[in-house]
């Protein structure tokens, strides 16, 4: 009996022994593996750039939708009914053009009738008058026949103007788009005969945040493209920039578009691009050069054959580049791929591009 437990307690030691020595060969194993190998002596391949003063801009690009800067609206002065309309959807008029008119048949007619009361009013003031100058009428029938004579001519006057408002007119150039009134419809002063609409000049209204548009001037050229004309850029100028910001700190900026020949319809979505910044003789890099795993801008230089890190202060950005305000000078080299296998100190080989 004591033999037998004397054997079990040996097996555990041994099993004990066993399972400490192999966590011990583990342990070695895993610390060697974690040894930090000096590699410090193995060059490591970059490609570098050198440093020279350039210029860089910045750009702002903001989505819109083309609107007429002219539509407007064709109604009569005079009621009546139209003995005309000359025309209908999709129609070109110009500024002052008529396109139609109110019957004035009896407008006419009172015309005519007026006129001949004017003209006999008016040989009545005249005899008056010589008569007054011979003694032979009085001061008050000369005064009243010239009244007669004045007042008729102007109710001529005013029949004229009637036949005249009786015309329709094109308030401005462009193209009908909407016409709510046909030929021998009757209608009241001030009702819409159709609506019209001029795209020989179009504009975009964007909003610009309060960082940019201080950049921005009136009469500012400003490129203005479409995905409808991939191929095509159209230049407009900053025509209003609103003094005053919305709640979210925005300002409306009205772009006009010169847009003849007529390719664009109004409604279309466009982008319009600002220049808002602009430095010249500034350092420039590529923005590749820049060490990606840091919390701020970084790059490694060359010197002697070995790569130093060095904290830059960045600017304005411009597509792949980026202003360094300072931390590098001009002549530096910069390592512009490889950094992520680069420390202080390490040495370097460089490959062309």
């Amino acid at each position: 009996m004591k033999r037998s437990k004397i054997l079990i307690t040996l097996i555990a030691i041994a099993v004990i022994v066993a399972i400490v020595a192999t966590l011990i060969s583990n342990k070695h194993k895993i610390n060697a593996a974690n040894q930090i190998i000096d590699r410090s002596h193995v060059p490591v391949t970059v490609t570098t750039f050198k440093v020279n003063p350039g210029k860089i801009q910045t750009r702002t690009i903001l989505s819109a939708k083309l609107k007429p800067v002219e539509e407007a609206v064709i109604s009569v002065q005079a009621p009546g009914l139209i003995s005309y309309l000359n025309i209908d959807f999709g129609s070109k008029v110009q500024k002052g053009q008529v396109v139609g008119a109110i019957d004035t048949k009896i407008a006419q007619l009172n015309l005519k009738s007026i006129m001949l009361t004017r003209d006999k009013l008016k040989d009545d003031y005249e005899r008056t008058k010589d008569l007054y100058g011979g003694k032979a009428a009085s001061e008050v029938n000369m005064i009243a026949a010239k009244y007669n004579y004045e007042n008729t001519a102007i109710q001529l006057d005013q029949i004229k103007q009637q036949i005249n408002n009786a015309n329709i007119v094109a308030p401005i150039s462009g193209i009908i788009t909407n016409c709510n009134i046909k030929a021998g419809e009757y209608v009241n002063p001030g009702a819409s005969i159709a609506s019209l609409v001029n795209i020989s000049k179009l504009k975009a209204t964007v909003y610009v945040d309060e960082t940019e548009v201080y950049a921005i001037l009136a009469g500012q050229a400003v490129n203005v493209s479409s995905p409808v004309f991939p191929d095509k850029k159209w230049v407009g100028k900053v025509a209003y920039i609103s003094p005053y910001g919305d709640e979210n700190h925005n300002y409306q900026v009205d772009v006009i578009l010169n847009n003849t020949p007529e390719i664009l319809k109004a409604g279309t979505n466009v982008s319009v691009e600002f220049n808002v910044a602009q430095k010249e003789n500034v350092i420039v890099i590529p923005k590749k050069a820049l060490v990606v795993d840091r919390k701020d801008p970084y790059v490694y230089t060359i010197k002697d054959g070995a790569a130093h890190g060095c904290n830059v202060v960045v600017g304005l950005s411009e597509g792949n580049n980026i202003e360094i305000i300072s931390g590098l000078s001009a002549g530096d080299e910069l390592v512009l791929s490889g950094q992520i296998n680069l420390s202080e100190g390490s040495k370097i080989t460089i490959v062309k591009q």
